[in-house]
């Protein structure tokens, strides 16, 4: 018996996953691309490497970790360290497994949103995008945190769709999760909060009495959930200092309604910095279109249609910024008729673009707006090339009108809020070895007389790391006032990076001379985090960031 033909829609389905399954790997192969030249760097990936070393000692996870994050990245980085021994690679392949995975996820949030072709779509930006690469390659919550913010608002979507018992015990568990993750993983449940509210108001077929009760109902029990999955961490830090502090902590990174529009522009043009320049946005274009084309076939598309495509891709090429300015148009301005899921994006959208710009401006904490870009992206795209689409159905507002103000937008804010010019390239490059600390540790360790391995030191945490796995102990200092102050005649190290902020280095040279200079450099995103109005071009010598040993004035031969 002849087997049946797959329909234009199976085959649709089976060429779009398999697009998705080839960006994924494609996706780690980039992540993972020169892992052995990949080192810690950042001040808080040495938090994170420490507190995973839970496994390996009795003490549990070290409340260092308190006012950096909660207990889910170190969690995982532990259990990394159970399986392939303590090291910062072990540390640094968390991010680069949970920022692989982000791939098909956006694809399963895409498409149940948009339909076909959005998944396709979405899968070739997220595993272009510079932007997710550079923080997918170090040791940090950020590229954990997407994973569970974009499985999260598919767990949210269905549970607004069918509120129920187990899709509230699933939303309740991820947004738990989320909050384990990072301290702002309460937004995911607060956004099907709000997005239940603005059904109610504007979906009149989920009016009734009866979806209220489930919505409401349930959610009571999501919410219970979330709580009880947080709880032990929640315990922890009261018993660690006390939750009243951690959050006074966190107020003091809160700006003011004055500070909102600074930051908002600074982390846009981190953004596009981030994004690797002109060969990267290049890629990620040429791969969108192509995942389109492989999923619609031979669906003819008007020029209308192609004149939006062709927008999009070149303004993502020249100002990646469009992603935001496509989810501003692509998910707020709803109207009646949409759906719960597609009502949630946008209110996720509305609350992290408002929220955000509020906190200090690290680059990093733009990561789930731009996921909530790419999905929009991949929707407008999809939207531009549906089979059998009429011209009248084509130049609605939502659609190639839509596409090029968006790009207009994009182009307009790069030119006037960035100091970075068109195309410029990003260096040092998003691929770039990042183990220069690693090995100036190993270099030291090496060059130290015979049992003079402890010394008094104001570096980052990452070293301390590095100098204990090598045998080492060090007395690590705050700040120069603690150098200073605890001053009693030995031999001290310096890490340029730390001292820059929080001391001058005109005192420190009163007191002591340089017996030997370690060379390391910052990578691009430590670079911004520690100074967010920096450029591409601007301020070289901030990547530059030697370690000093140093010995006190008379007492030694500088070299």
């Amino acid at each position: 018996m002849k087997p049946a033909e797959p329909t234009p829609g199976t085959l649709t389905n089976r060429r779009e996953w398999a697009f998705v399954a080839a960006m994924t790997a494609f996706g780690l192969g980039v992540r993972a691309w020169g892992l052995g030249r990949l080192g810690l760097v950042h001040f808080d990936e040495g938090i994170y490497a420490i507190a995973g070393l839970w496994p390996l000692g009795p003490g549990g996870i070290d409340p260092l970790v308190v006012p950096y994050a909660p207990a889910g990245f170190p969690l995982l980085v532990g259990l990394a360290y159970t399986i392939l021994g303590p090291s910062d690679v072990a540390a640094i392949l968390v991010s680069v497994a949970t920022g692989t995975l982000a791939i098909p996820a956006a694809a399963w949030l895409a498409r149940r949103t948009f339909g076909p072709g959005a998944g396709a779509t979405v899968a070739a930006l997220v595993a272009a995008s510079g932007f997710h690469v550079a923080f997918s390659r170090m040791a940090l919550t950020d590229a954990t945190f997407v994973l569970c913010w974009l499985v999260g608002l598919v767990l949210g979507q269905r549970f607004l769709e069918r509120p129920g018992a187990v899709t509230s015990i699933l939303l309740g568990a991820a947004t738990g999760v989320a909050q384990l993750v990072k301290y702002s993983g309460w937004t995911l449940g607060v956004a099907v909060m709000i997005t239940a509210a603005t059904i109610t108001a504007l979906d009149s077929s989920r009016r009734t009495a009866s979806y209220q009760r489930r919505v409401w109902g349930w959610g009571s029990l999501a919410a219970v959930v979330a709580a009880l999955a947080y709880a032990p961490w929640f315990a922890f830090v009261e018993s660690h200092g006390g939750y009243a502090a951690l959050m006074a902590h966190h107020r003091g990174y809160v700006g003011s309604v004055g500070s909102w529009l600074p930051h908002w522009a600074h982390q846009l043009e981190q953004m596009s910095i981030l994004s690797g320049g002109f060969a990267w946005n290049l890629a990620a274009c040429i791969l969108t279109v192509a995942g389109v084309a492989l999923v619609r076939g031979r669906v003819r598309t008007s020029r209308r249609a192609w004149l939006g495509i062709a927008s999009l891709a070149a303004a993502a090429v020249a100002a990646p910024t469009v992603l935001w300015w496509v989810g501003l148009a692509r998910l707020v301005f709803l109207g009646n008729g949409a759906s719960p899921g597609l009502r949630l994006l946008g209110v996720a959208w509305v609350g992290l673009s408002i929220l955000t710009p509020f906190y200090h401006p690290y680059a990093r904490l733009w990561l789930p707006i731009q996921a909530l870009g790419w999905v929009a992206t991949a929707g407008l795209l999809a939207s531009l090339i549906e089979p059998g689409m009429s011209a009248m159905t084509e130049l609605r507002w939502n659609r190639v009108p839509l596409a090029v103000a968006c790009c207009g937008a994009a182009l307009s804010q790069s030119l006037i809020a960035s100091s970075v010019p068109i195309g410029a390239e990003a260096s040092p490059g998003i691929l770039a070895p990042s183990d220069s600390l690693r090995l100036a540790t190993a270099r030291l360790l090496k060059s130290l007389p015979e049992g003079k391995t402890g010394l008094r030191a104001l570096v980052r945490p990452p070293f301390t790391f590095y100098y204990a796995r090598g045998g080492g102990g060090v007395r690590v200092e705050g700040d120069l006032e603690g150098l200073l102050k605890n001053d009693d005649g030995s031999w001290v190290l310096v890490d340029l990076a730390q001292l820059r902020q929080s001391g001058d280095v005109a005192r420190l040279q009163e007191r002591w001379e340089t017996r030997a200079t370690f060379p390391t450099w910052l990578n691009l995103p430590t670079r911004l985090d520690v100074d967010p109005g920096a450029t591409a071009g601007a301020r070289p010598e901030e990547a530059d960031a030697p370690l000093w040993l140093m010995v006190p004035r008379g007492t030694g031969d500088p070299r």
